[in-house]
C-alpha cells in the first residue's frame, strides 16, 4: 500500500486530460460546428441581404454547439483509453498507471469494469438521451455523485477511491508495477 499513489499525483494527471480533451474539442468541435452552423445559416438567409450575418452567426452557435457536443464524445472515448491500458496521457506524463491492488498488472477487464464505475454518469446519461428513458440520468447522477464523493477516499491510508475498491483495482508508479 504504500507504493500507491494518492490524490495529488491524480489530480495533476486528471488535469492533464482535461486540457487534452479541452483542446481537442475546442479544435475539433468547433470546426466541425462551425461549418455545420454557417451552412444552416446560409440555407437560412438565401437570398436575403443579410445572408452574411445569418452565416456568421450559425457559425458561432453551430461552434459552441460543436464544442460541447465534442468534450462530451472526446471525453468518453479519450478516457476508454485507460480502460484498455490502464493509463491516460496525463497519467503516462506523470508515470503512473492503474493495477490490481495488490500491485500487479490489472486485465481489460477489469480495467473496463473500473472505467465504467467512474463514468456511470457520463454513460448513463448518454444511454438516457438515445433512448429516452429519463431515470437513467437520474441513477446516473446519483451514481456520479457517489463517485465524485468516493474519490476524496483516496485520501485515506489505503489510497483507494470509490470505484478502486469495487473494481479492486489501485494506481502506482509504472515502474513498481508487477507483471
Amino acid at each position: 500500500m504504500e507504493n500507491r499513489i494518492g490524490f495529488g499525483m491524480r489530480l495533476g494527471a486528471w488535469l492533464i486530460d482535461c486540457v487534452i480533451v479541452g483542446i481537442l474539442a475546442f479544435l475539433g468541435g468547433s470546426t466541425i460546428g462551425g461549418m455545420l452552423g454557417a451552412g444552416a445559416g446560409a440555407a437560412m438567409g438565401a437570398g436575403d441581404t443579410d445572408a452574411t450575418k445569418s452565416m456568421a452567426m450559425g457559425g458561432m452557435i453551430g461552434a459552441v454547439i460543436g464544442i460541447v457536443i465534442a468534450a462530451a464524445v472526446i471525453g468518453l472515448v479519450y478516457n476508454l483509453i485507460e480502460g484498455f491500458t490502464g493509463w491516460t496521457f496525463g497519467k503516462l506524463a506523470l508515470g503512473i498507471q492503474v493495477g490490481n491492488q495488490d500491485g500487479t498488472k490489472a486485465g481489460v477487464g477489469q480495467l473496463l469494469e473500473r472505467y465504467a464505475l467512474k463514468n456511470c454518469s457520463y454513460i448513463l446519461t448518454i444511454l438516457a438521451v438515445v433512448t429516452g428513458v429519463g431515470i437513467l440520468k437520474t441513477i446516473g447522477n446519483l451514481g456520479g455523485l457517489a463517485i465524485f464523493i468516493g474519490c476524496f477516499f483516496v485520501l485515506a491510508g489505503a489510497k483507494q477511491a470509490f470505484h478502486d475498491m469495487i473494481a479492486k483495482t489501485a494506481v502506482y508508479k509504472r515502474s513498481q508495477l508487477n507483471a
